[in-house]
């Protein structure tokens, strides 16, 4: 399996949020399963798993610094939910389709629905104060990110009665999306100066598919259904190619133009994809901003103008497209398909709707192998020519941006050496040669002569070097040669001390508080599909730990851990009742509503310049400014789930990244990896 194809898929659902197309509305007898995640449990979840409190490690730094003596306030807000859900049924009607060569045959539908939704909101500040008899450092810090995750793409896969496949249809569109801004102030006063700068950093990038259409016709028929429905076995040892030197692989990796073997003895033959050929249609729009804000750092002491610091870049390149390739032939590619959850192994029985379903389990895909392959090599020409072009733009604008800071080409920044060489003009006489000619040390005047307030000249590079050289001390004034003597008055202060005190009492309250070993212990843990042999399709998922069902459906004789984690496992009619609640949910605030990001704290924390646009009114006149008010009406319901308020429709709770990182993981565990 081409590497790039599997990276592709993973890194695209994970970090990607493609916005919906129409879904289909599956029969009510469909093979349907999904997990929901609502991040406001992730800390509680942490504590189960792992026995951190973070709350309690914020209250450890507060005590710690409070010991050193000095003032720490810090909190994190994590808000929002992932929802993933996976539906598939059998269309039984009769249809005709052409292969590559224009051979006509006789299949039927098989689709598959996949689902995703994940909107993420996260907040971070803290401020802290340190005050000797003369100096003091005050800081100021926030942080925010937004990330949205949305996924719909409808899979038509083409089977013969005897479960080959033919080919496949592929419909979906969406949207990546992710945003951050930095914000920190500092103030430090030391030997009698004062330098307080300011930084503002923020970013974005979206990556938007419209429309996205891509049809696979085979070579010749795959039968990976029918390797499926095979049982697994840890030794199985069909589909091996053994290399010349006695190295071992899996036999589709045997001429696919790659070479696997140490020895190069797998790429002996003509490569033939063999999977037929893929083609497509795709509309895209790729864009970025950027902006940096810098303020009261003196860099105009050496030339610098600090507004060229201050920039914001954006930009948006639309795109349409075709393509065509060689489809993976994926034929051969169940050789890692095998039993290795204990105490699950072989068929076992599961509860869905009240009905038992007899399936085999193990290391698959959740979704069908030819729609894995499929989103890849749809999503990425259709990503990679937006994300080229976008990243030539970027480039350009930061380049430019770059020489606008160091003065551009020819301009008053720069300084042209006899030979023609060019360097910045403050390298001009100051006491080092940087032209290969020597001509920027010239000792003349112009640049390299300072003028003092009296009307004495002196070389330009004694200007704030650290010594008075003018009687009148001018050239002392300002610049970065006051900086020495700040740092100086630090060394000579209690800071030093105080870091220490703060990182040993630090020490101590973190090995009080922080267990030595993890509640759940991770290499014990396993994450599984279960497969019906009858429809050749996963029904469901789960993950162990121990040989305990952590998360995932009642399995006969299976015990559930006893860590209970706040992730919802859904399967038939409760997963199609889900699923529907979350199919409207295509923005950002549906997905992660504001309503429920309680940043009341940190506004407490970081004050006025955290919300400057707050509106502090407050309707019920309970003391809680509306903004922070999850209670309104005071009923002890939270307003978004409060009926009668209705400020929340359709939320659900939440399909976690865990949980998702975890099927995800599951999902490409049936791809035989190729070592790099």
């Amino acid at each position: 399996m081409n590497q790039r194809i599997i990276s592709s898929f993973v890194c695209l659902l994970l970090l990607t949020s493609i916005a919906p197309t129409a879904a289909a509305v599956g029969p009510s007898d469909s093979a349907i399963w999904g997990v929901s995640y609502d991040w406001g449990d992730f800390e509680d979840d942490v504590l189960d798993m792992t026995g951190v409190d973070t709350n309690a490690v914020n209250e450890d730094l507060e005590e710690a610094a409070d010991y050193a003596g000095f003032d720490l306030d810090s909190d994190q807000v994590l808000s929002g939910s992932s929802h993933f859900f996976i539906e598939s049924w059998d269309d039984d009607e009769t249809v005709e389709i052409q292969d590559i060569h224009g051979n006509t045959h006789q299949v039927t539908k098989r689709v598959t629905e996949l689902t995703v939704r994940h909107g993420l909101l996260t907040d971070i500040g803290f401020t802290a104060a340190w005050v000797d008899t003369n100096e003091s450092i005050d800081i100021w810090y926030s942080a925010s990110q937004e990330m949205v995750l949305v996924i719909d793409a409808t899979y038509v896969e083409y089977v013969d009665s005897d479960l080959l496949v033919y080919g496949a249809d592929l419909e979906m569109s969406g949207v990546v999306s992710n945003a951050a801004d930095l914000s920190m102030k500092l103030q430090v006063i030391a030997a009698g100066e004062v330098e307080a700068p300011e930084v503002d950093l923020g970013y974005s990038i979206s990556m938007e598919v419209p429309s996205l259409s891509s049809e696979w016709r085979v070579d010749h028929p795959l039968d990976y259904l029918q390797q499926l429905n095979q049982e697994p076995s840890e030794d199985n040892e069909s589909g091996i190619f053994t290399c010349d030197d006695g190295q071992e692989i899996p036999a589709s990796w045997e001429n696919d133009g790659e070479e696997d073997c140490y020895d190069g003895s797998d790429e002996s033959g003509e490569f033939n994809s063999g999977g037929g050929i893929i083609e497509g249609t795709f509309t895209t729009s790729t864009s970025y901003s950027l902006s940096v804000g810098i303020s009261g750092i003196p860099t105009e002491e050496i030339g610098v103008n600090l507004d060229t610091f201050n920039v914001e870049l954006s930009d948006n390149v639309p795109r349409q497209g075709t393509f065509s390739e060689s489809f993976q032939n994926i034929e051969g590619q169940m050789a890692e398909w095998n039993w290795d959850c204990p105490p699950v192994s072989g068929n076992e029985e599961l509860t869905i709707d009240d009905t038992t379903v007899e399936v085999q389990c193990g290391l698959a895909a959740p979704l069908s192998p030819g729609m894995a392959v499929m989103m890849a090599q749809s999503l990425a020409p259709a990503f990679d020519n937006g994300i080229q072009e976008l990243s030539s733009v970027i480039q350009e604008q930061i380049e430019s941006w770059m020489e606008e800071i160091s003065g551009g080409e020819g301009g008053d920044g720069v300084f042209v050496c006899d030979n023609g060489e060019e360097i910045p003009a403050s390298w001009e006489n100051d006491g080092e040669v940087d032209c290969s000619d020597g001509s920027d040390e010239n000792g003349g005047g112009g640049e390299g002569v300072f003028v003092c307030d009296n009307g004495e000249e002196i070389p330009a590079s004694w200007v704030n070097d650290g010594e008075v050289d003018c009687s009148d001390g001018s050239d002392e004034d300002g610049g970065f040669g006051h900086l020495e003597s700040m740092m100086e008055a630090l060394m000579e202060s209690n800071l030093e001390k105080t870091m220490e005190a703060f990182a040993e009492k630090l020490d101590q309250l973190v090995e009080d508080n922080i267990p030595s070993e993890p509640v759940l212990d991770l290499e014990e843990s396993c994450a599984l599909l279960f497969w019906t042999t009858n429809d050749s399709r996963v029904v469901g998922f789960a993950i162990l730990n121990s040989g305990e069902i952590l998360l995932g459906p009642s399995v006969f004789g299976v015990k559930e851990h006893d860590v209970d984690l706040n992730v919802q496992y859904y399967d038939g009619d409760n997963a199609r009742a889900a699923k529907m609640g979350i199919l409207g949910m295509t923005e950002l605030r549906d997905i992660a509503p504001e309503s429920k990001h309680d940043n009341s704290l940190l506004y407490e924390i970081l004050g006025t310049d955290y919300l400057p646009n707050l509106d502090l009114t407050d309707s019920d006149g309970d003391g809680v400014i509306d903004y922070f008010d999850q209670d309104d009406d005071g009923d002890g319901i939270p307003d978004w789930d409060d009926p009668e308020l209705n400020k929340q429709k359709g939320s659900l709770p939440a399909p976690g990244v865990l949980a998702v990182i975890s099927m995800l993981g599951a999902a490409t565990i049936f791809m035989p990896r190729k070592d790099d």
